[in-house]
């Protein structure tokens, strides 16, 4: 009754408001339509290329749009991941800590809604998810369990790999610490702490890359519940401060060298030190654009783990209170803010729906905010079954399976053409045309507008 209740109770923002708002959603289920045409040879110019990895979401999501239709395909399809990462996260907690109910439902609760659900990054909560579920097995399980768990990596790895190689360390971790006596592990922490020092050595000497010290924000991994404004501080303090208290407590109760001394412990430090030190931007040369976000990516393995050393302790009734009000407030907020993305996203869907079938549309926004960002990619939405989103950024970005060839007149291939059109910046070139623009108008700019570019004009111009 109890995995019905937390399951039935995690899925309620699947279904609370008419769309699931999340930046990038918009764009897979947009890419995978466009998979759709072009297995039907409807689309050419694009292609599919072979990928083994971040593609597992991106497959799902296919799959039932053929059979279910857009709006239930993404659903279904965020509704399975956010179990597989809700549970994969509650059964990896409880293996580590022990059973802690109203310590882990809520801040399991909130992490799964959090930055990386909000920002759309599904292939790669998928995969955190899968590995979690394969870090439960492997943690306490003999090596015939740990065997067996393979496959889940290797279904992870369909969907990112970064959580792969995030859960193959700690699990080199766990087997390299069962073997030497707790007093030594400092040892293997300071190996840990070198191993990580020198990866970001390899990578900022290799690549381009780029780091900010603000990452430092993001040790804890509580940061992943902060979203859309300055009220979700409330929540994020209310949960910092039980986080510490707790910490605090455990200390106190088992005194610091001992906590220090706890593999949970030291793969939490070790998680928050690769936040803190790993670049967050790298450009890959297989890539048309970095891989960013690395430090928010790395924090929500950061936040798991913390629950993880957290939910061994005792939580008194005041702290168990505190943890259900700052998930109570997280998600009133959370409603709050859907419903008003969902209202100015119906404004973009009638503002399309008047262009014929078949058209060219980017769209241009104020502001790169994450709320910004998710109108952004809802044209992505808007255009599934109606217009083509001219500047979407997949195919340019050689990052996803489809791909564009110059001159396709669907969508952009050169990602430099993107990110200029998202910034307002780029210039209308005569084989781009017919294009419309569709922007915020009005004083509250809550409305859309549309119309035709020209040719030499600029994306970002006056409206």
């Amino acid at each position: 009754m109890t995995v019905l209740l937390f399951s039935a109770a995690l899925l309620v923002p699947c279904f609370w408001q008419s769309r699931i708002q999340s930046a990038d959603l918009s764009s897979h289920i947009y890419n995978a339509w466009l998979a759709t045409l072009i297995r039907q040879g409807a689309a050419p110019g694009l292609r599919i290329a072979p990928q083994t990895n971040n593609v597992l979401f991106d497959l799902m999501l296919e799959w039932l749009l053929v059979r279910l239709g857009s709006s239930l395909a993404q659903r279904l399809a965020v509704s399975v991941s956010v179990l597989v990462f809700g549970w994969g996260a509650i059964r990896f907690i409880f293996r580590v800590a022990g059973r802690n109910w109203w310590f882990a439902a809520p801040c399991v609760a909130m992490l799964a809604y959090g930055f990386i659900f909000h920002m759309g990054f599904f292939n790669f909560y998928l995969s955190m998810g899968l590995s979690l579920w394969y870090l439960s097995f492997f943690w306490s399980g003999t090596w015939r369990i740990r065997v067996l768990a393979v496959p889940l990596l290797l279904l992870a790895w369909m969907a990112h790999p970064f959580p792969v190689v995030w859960a193959i360390g700690i699990a080199g971790y766990i087997v390299a610490a069962g073997s030497i006596q707790p007093r030594r592990r400092i040892l293997l922490l300071i190996s840990g702490l070198l191993a990580i020092l020198i990866a970001r050595f390899i990578l900022t000497h290799q690549y381009l890359c780029s780091w900010s010290p603000q990452q430092a924000l993001f040790i804890t991994g509580a940061n992943q519940i902060v979203l859309f404004g300055a009220q979700y501080m409330l929540p994020f303090t209310c949960l910092l401060v039980v986080w510490l208290l707790l910490l605090r407590k455990l200390a106190k109760l088992q005194g610091m060298a001992h906590l220090i001394s706890t593999v949970p412990f030291q793969l939490w430090l070790l998680s928050a030190a690769a936040v803190f030190l790993m670049p967050d931007q790298v450009m890959l040369p297989q890539f048309a654009r970095p891989l960013g976000f690395i430090a928010s990516r790395l924090s929500f393995g950061a936040a798991v783990m913390m629950c993880a050393v957290l939910a061994g302790g005792s939580t008194s009734r005041l702290e168990k209170i505190a943890l259900a009000s700052a998930a109570a407030l997280f998600f009133a907020l959370l409603c709050a803010d859907d419903h008003e993305l969902n209202q100015r996203e119906d404004r973009l869907d009638a503002a399309v729906r008047q262009l014929p079938a078949g058209q060219r549309v980017i769209a241009t926004l104020p502001s790169p905010s994450l709320r910004s960002l998710c109108l952004h990619h809802d044209l992505d939405r808007a255009c599934v079954g109606q217009c083509f989103s001219y500047a979407n950024y997949e195919a340019a970005s050689q990052q996803f399976r489809i791909r564009a060839f110059p001159g396709n007149g669907m969508v952009l291939d050169n990602n430099a053409n993107v990110e200029a059109a998202a910034g307002g910046t780029y210039v209308v070139q005569p084989r781009d045309l017919p294009v419309y623009l569709a922007y915020p108008c009005g004083s509250d700019f809550r409305n859309f507008c549309l119309r035709p570019l020209q040719a030499g004009e600029r994306t970002g111009g006056p409206h």
